[in-house]
């Protein structure tokens, strides 16, 4: 059976206009492919009741010629910090097991609902989004749909959002970002994802890991569909997004990293990336030491930690088990941060804001449209992997984590059968041509394959 996502949403939806395609047909295809492949990837937690009579009710109104909006009877799948009504939200901790269902949605997920959306699943993620493995979630680890039998992770903390995606149980799905947690699973996934600049979408409804660094991403199948669902459910317009694809002319700095203690296949995977951008425009390869400054990444981790520990401090109070039930490694994260004192997280705030204000004189100094790099220096390790491998291969995002710029993670070339990810990154406000050049991309190489 094919995956669901043989069309994009917008194909989905003129189908459905023309009466080709309806939302039931949609949905059972979705709920198939979920129970034939949840058992192995455990991406979803919690499965909504009554999708296909929503389903039916939406096909019922589209026969009578009304569609809810861009969205009308799409099933998507929303991380489990991110509240759906009628739906607990447990942020994968056993502190949360018996959570009662939300008696409202986060406000983005009110805007896609008020677009005809079908929520179908909470997903599953690393516990408390603390971690960047999928490994650490109390319902057990959610595994990589790419040679699933060999179990690799996905990425974290999105985790469950996007082993649904790539294995077809969904168009697409939400999913938060602190510290590369939609940039990570969307890399190693083959999917594209989302981190818009900061503050563009509410955290309304948002359990906090670090609120002056969270954002609510979007992942899916392609840069188009992405670019829709974060168009619903931004606060405001993105400039430019509906304007037309822009490829050629684009001026890009390419940010390498340090590559070369990567595998030979990762290397090669994304040098013909790199081709690929410079053939949509003009690729510069450029020097910008603060990338991998080791004063970024202690930034990153300090605000993490001081702002988590303050704000789960009455859950974690609430619930002396915690000791004992909560991943060793949350634990350890909420003890810093209530050891960090105020006078060092002022002090790292003012260090984010000179991050922010360098990135943005970069731009401004070399004239360039985009950055471009890798997601990671490798692709997805296993599920079982060192912590020190998964810490590695995060060092690419933390910059962009802080400085509050749009990210798109997108694939790039197959590593030794794995997907291998790019980040291109924007200035401040630029999330619509930022999705325009990455359609651009999509238009020229075509959607990448799914894996099962």
């Amino acid at each position: 059976m094919g995956t669901p996502q043989q069309h994009s949403i917008s194909e989905a939806q003129a189908a459905m206009r023309s009466g080709k395609l309806s939302s039931v047909e949609l949905v059972r295809r979705c709920l198939d492919r979920h129970r034939r492949y949840n058992g192995a990837l455990n991406a979803t937690l919690c499965l909504a009741h009554g999708a296909l009579d929503q389903a039916a009710q939406c096909d019922a109104e589209a026969r009578r010629g009304h569609f809810r909006g861009r969205l009308h009877g799409i099933p998507l799948v929303v991380k489990d910090n991110i509240d759906v009504k009628g739906m607990p939200t447990t942020a994968a901790s056993a502190l949360f097991a018996q959570a009662s269902p939300c008696v409202r949605d986060a406000r983005a997920v009110e805007k896609l609902r008020g677009e005809g959306a079908i929520i179908l699943a909470k997903t599953n993620m690393d516990e408390f989004a603390a971690h960047i493995s999928g490994r650490t979630s109390h319902w057990g680890p959610s595994v990589n749909p790419w040679r699933m039998e060999e179990r690799f992770s996905p990425g974290g903390s999105s985790s469950g959002t996007a082993a649904a995606v790539a294995a077809g149980f969904c168009w697409g799905g939400l999913g938060t970002d602190t510290g590369g947690s939609v940039r990570l699973p969307a890399a190693w996934c083959g999917l594209c994802g989302l981190r818009p600049t900061y503050g563009s979408v509410s955290l309304d409804g948002v359990y906090p890991r670090a609120s002056s660094l969270d954002t609510v991403g979007a992942l899916a199948g392609s840069v188009r569909d992405v670019s829709l669902l974060m168009e619903i459910a931004a606060e405001a317009p993105f400039p430019g997004a509906k304007a037309g694809t822009r490829g050629n002319g684009l001026r890009i700095a390419v940010l390498a990293g340090d590559m070369e203690d990567a595998p030979h296949a990762v290397r090669e995977a994304c040098a013909l990336s790199i081709r690929r951008w410079n053939e949509l425009g003009t690729c510069v390869w450029s020097s910008f030491p603060l990338l991998e400054d080791p004063d970024v990444m202690s930034t990153v981790d300090l605000l993490r930690s001081y702002e988590f520990a303050r704000d789960v401090r009455r859950d974690m109070e609430a619930h002396p088990e915690a000791e004992n039930t909560v991943h060793a490694g949350v634990l350890a994260d909420y003890r810093k941060g209530q050891s960090v004192p105020a006078r060092e997280y002022e002090e790292a705030l003012r260090r984010k804001r000179e991050f922010t204000n360098a990135v943005e004189a970069f731009f401004i100094n070399t004239g360039v449209d985009f950055l471009l790099l890798p997601a990671a220096r490798c692709a997805a390790p296993r599920i079982d992997a060192p912590a020190e491998e998964f810490g590695r291969a995060r060092s690419l995002v933390n910059l962009f984590s802080i400085t509050e710029n749009p990210s798109l993670a997108l694939p790039g070339a197959q590593a030794d059968g794995m997907p291998f990810g790019l980040q291109l990154v924007g200035p401040r406000g630029s999330d619509g041509p930022l999705l325009r050049a990455g359609m651009a991309y999509e238009a020229a190489y075509g959607p990448f394959p799914m894996p099962l």
